[in-house]
């Protein structure tokens, strides 16, 4: 396998350049469950077909996103966490399988087609972080 391609840092001179005609989006959740008007998102995450978004808030809220249509009304919610969802990851091969870890000890894995949770996994603290293998067979879980 080649070595990947060598990094080049950006001059700060340059980045007005550079960022000036990407389009940024803002994704608000009015329905959101937390005490403040906006809840905190923890993690985001791009399916991997670019098509999809997935954030994770600290009120326990898991939501899917169209990046085209960012109206709460064309997400979809996934529920089931009863603790601030902390990291979300997609499986790699499988573009409608979610993976989402919470303050609430356990690893929740969805079909986002069928806006369901498939498995729950029960862990020994709080789940942090998650990273699939790049086969999407393995799932690994840190907590905290």
């Amino acid at each position: 396998m080649a070595p990947p391609p060598a990094r080049r840092s950006v001059p700060r001179d340059r980045f007005p350049t550079l960022f000036s005609t990407l389009k940024t989006q803002v994704y608000h959740d009015p329905a959101s469950r937390g005490a403040t008007t906006h809840a905190t998102i923890r993690t985001l995450a791009w399916n991997p077909t670019g098509h999809l978004i997935a954030t994770g808030s600290s009120d326990r809220t898991l939501r899917v996103w169209n990046p085209e249509k960012a109206s709460v009304r064309n997400s979809t919610e996934l529920r089931g966490h009863t603790g601030a969802v902390e990291r979300v990851v997609w499986n790699p091969v499988r573009e409608a399988e979610l993976a989402s870890a919470s303050a609430d000890g356990t690893v929740r894995f969805w079909d986002v087609r069928a806006k369901r949770c498939r498995a729950e996994v029960k862990i020994d603290g709080e789940a942090f972080t998650l990273a699939w293998s790049p086969d999407g067979r393995t799932v690994v879980a840190g907590r905290k």
